[in-house]
């Protein structure tokens, strides 16, 4: 084993030039989010050699941190890249991309914890860094690079962003709703924790007993997320009917951005239906099945000819072409495929990649600025703001997320459950 534990060496191996082909930083805590803990080492490799470089373990010396990112070429392959931020490539993603199923770090080095309390909050310092460095060396090499690898390897990393922002709590009222263990909250900050890799891209972010993805409106949990600074408020912002929208850009359909594309498509029903009815008969129309009525409606004419011309190409190509990053999801990662769940799959990734490109935008917008941008969730931003810079906010997201098409709600509050449309 290649042990980097002081200066000198670490100086001579920099100075090597090292082309490495898989850098894997392990967090001293084992449970603890990756911003809310410290990187005990990392494990390196290249082509033909690989190692430990320490930083707080306790089986050896360690050098004090540095740039690690500076390590990474273009090809490195990097556990966790999102919190590093090198040029590099996701591991995990890559991972999921060659053999269709998610890498879980501590799923794959399970052997290490064994004979060990897992109760204790830094183990990974604790375990020896032997039983380490046999294990990390079985973590495969990946060879393989698509076009597409390196767009959602950088999207993956705007996710780590809005999690480094974390998200305030009022701390009591957190633990007792979600039952939170109070050693991972840091000075009143939870972080969330994205997981993008599944088919379509699309993430869910859940993390130590809390499903950040899908927290229920009303039940008075939302209540315990507030702003981090004196005099600020939440700003939400929301696309207006984002699926239906989402589904004319598919099919070539323009609807209005005067009006909601539910009332839009309300005028094709007939005279008197409600917004809500009109809901709930385009949906029934795309999800419950076609009629006459429905083919006599162009944008529903459009879907079902998308839909019909779509799954050919699916069958005859073996696979979908995401609309926007080009990624290929093959044949076999659609279990029972027919016209309707391809169509979804293509649908979804279609909204999972317009999103990222907005996150970028945003987080690019607010980079500058104390607000910041803590939970996305699908239709929706959460962005926690400084009261001197709540209209420039304002405006500023609003023209971001609206841009190409899409109308946006914004709801301000002091917390994330007592949230009030804007004018």
């Amino acid at each position: 084993m290649n042990l980097i534990e002081n200066i000198e060496t670490l100086v001579e191996f920099i100075k090597s030039k090292p082309v490495l082909t898989l850098l894997i930083p392990v967090w001293s805590s084992h449970k603890a989010h990756e911003c809310g803990t410290d990187i005990s080492f990392i494990y390196w490799r290249t082509a033909d050699s690989d190692g430990i470089i320490n930083f707080k373990h306790i089986d050896a010396n360690g050098v004090a941190m540095f740039p690690i990112h500076r390590l990474c070429n273009q090809n490195t392959l990097v556990l966790g890249n999102r919190y590093i931020d090198t040029i590099g490539l996701d591991y995990e993603w890559v991972y999921f991309e060659e053999y269709g199923t998610p890498f879980v770090f501590n799923e794959f080095v399970e052997s290490v914890y064994r004979g060990y309390r897992r109760d204790f909050n830094e183990l990974n310092d604790c375990i020896p860094l032997t039983k380490w460095y046999e294990v990390l060396g079985t973590i495969p090499d990946i060879g393989t690079r698509q076009e597409w690898y390196r767009n959602y390897s950088d999207s993956i990393t705007e996710l780590g962003k809005l999690e480094g922002a974390g998200v305030k709590v009022v701390e009591e009222k957190f633990i007792d709703k979600f039952g939170f263990n109070p050693a991972y909250i840091t000075s009143g900050i939870v972080y969330p924790k994205y997981n993008p890799y599944t088919t379509t891209g699309r993430p869910t972010n859940r993390h130590l007993n809390v499903n950040w993805s899908a927290m229920p409106k009303t039940d008075g949990g939302r209540q315990s997320i507030v702003s981090r600074f004196t005099g600020g408020t939440l700003l939400a912002f929301d696309w207006e009917s984002y699926h239906i929208r989402l589904i004319g850009r598919l099919v070539g359909y323009d609807f209005p951005t005067d009006k909601t594309a539910h009332q839009h498509l309300a005028e094709w029903y007939g005279p008197g239906v409600t917004y809500d009815e009109a809901k709930g008969i385009t949906f029934r129309y795309l999800y419950g099945g076609w009629d006459e009525t429905s083919d006599r409606i162009p944008f529903f004419a459009k879907v079902r000819e998308y839909i019909r011309e779509g799954y050919k190409r699916f069958i005859v190509t073996g696979g979908l072409t995401t609309p926007i990053f080009g990624r290929r999801i093959p044949f076999q990662r659609i279990e029972a495929p027919n016209e309707g769940k391809v169509f979804n799959y293509l649908l979804q990734s279609l909204e999972t990649e317009i999103n990222y490109r907005k996150i970028r935008e945003i987080n690019q917008a607010l980079a500058d600025m104390e607000s910041c941008p803590t939970l996305y969730t699908y239709d929706s931003i959460l962005i926690d703001t400084h009261p001197a810079e709540r209209d420039s906010v304002l405006r500023t997201i609003r023209t971001i997320m609206e841009r190409g098409g899409f109308p946006v709600r914004a709801y301000e509050g002091s917390n994330y459950e007592d949230l009030v449309l804007l004018s």
